[in-house]
């Protein structure tokens, strides 16, 4: 008999979500959230791998909105197509306003599910709002496997070109004496606080004593990878540097927090498609950046693994 993933229905602080259990792992989807990945736990241990924020409840914001201000609540968002909020600076939408970590987290996703051969796929997709396409995201999970596949498809509707950037947004649960681990590469330091803290990742993992906020985010890599390791455990990513060319980092221990509150003490671990955080930036200064032709689609790949201690080298 084939084994299967578990698939279950319920309600997360009023919203429907979905969670798939496939052993080793459990994943929650909530579809009105941007299709956001609200929970993803590694089943051996108990670890939850997202930080969850612990003041901010969940809301439905109108497009337009903070997402740093109003909807930091944490998990795995997409950002498309840019990171930070800005001006499209490319005709023929040059001026049209871009919000505040893309178009996907502030509207309902399209969700539909499939089931066969022991696997689950969920699949995601939302429409442009200020520009013309289509965003796909399938989430594949396996039974008895603790490997996600995600795979991602954008398409542009327009008549037009259209230039973007991509970011994975998954907000990592941390502690102090983690460590983190990117392929080598050259890394640019976008944001740090204290301003005269280096470019390079810092690990082991201080405390949020520490008050450190730092944002790296890297040139186009040879290698396509990315790891934090704890005491119970790994989550690796793993992806082709032909498709998928950058990563980035955002570590925020002990000294933001959107909503004025006791700062956070989190990190983002951000596969990305693109320069920085501004899709301006990223077409008129950086010159690093991805361009669709009218009806072109472009896809890429990702896939997330939590390793069991016993399974680390």
């Amino acid at each position: 008999m084939t084994a299967s993933c578990a698939i279950s229905h319920h309600r997360v602080e009023g919203f429907d979500a979905l969670t798939a259990e496939t052993g080793p792992l459990a994943l929650t989807l909530i579809p009105a959230l941007g299709g956001k990945i609200s929970s993803l736990r590694d089943a051996r241990s108990g670890r939850e791998w997202l930080w969850r924020h612990p003041r901010l409840p969940y809301r439905r914001l109108p497009h337009g909105s903070s997402y740093v201000r109003d909807a930091d609540t944490g998990g795995w968002d997409e950002c498309f197509p840019s990171v930070s909020a800005c001006a499209y600076p490319s005709p023929p939408w040059p001026g049209a306003a871009i919000q505040d970590h893309g178009e996907l987290w502030s509207q309902p996703a399209e969700l539909t599910v499939d089931e066969g051969g022991g696997a689950v796929w969920l699949g995601t997709a939302w429409p442009g709002v200020a520009l013309p396409y289509r965003f796909e995201r399938t989430l594949r999970l396996s039974a008895g496997s603790a490997a996600i596949l995600c795979q991602y498809r954008v398409t542009n509707l327009g008549d037009a070109p259209l230039d973007w950037i991509w970011s994975a947004h998954p907000l990592i649960a941390i502690e102090p004496g983690m460590r983190v681990e990117l392929p080598p590469g050259h890394y640019h330091r976008n944001i740090a606080r204290p301003a005269g803290l280096g470019a390079a990742p810092l690990d082991p993992l201080p405390g949020p004593e520490s008050r450190v906020a730092l944002k790296i985010w890297s040139h186009p890599l040879a290698e396509g990878w990315a790891r934090v390791t704890a005491a119970d455990g790994a989550l690796h990513m793993r992806w082709d540097a032909r498709e998928l060319p950058q990563a980035a980092l955002w570590m925020n221990l002990g000294n933001d927090a959107g909503d004025g509150g006791a700062p956070f003490y989190n990190m983002g671990l951000e596969p990305c498609i693109g320069a920085q955080d501004s899709l301006a930036d990223a077409v008129t200064e950086h010159k690093i950046y991805a361009s669709l032709g009218p009806g072109e689609s472009r896809s890429w790949r990702l896939e997330v693994e939590l390793v069991a201690p016993a399974a680390e080298p």
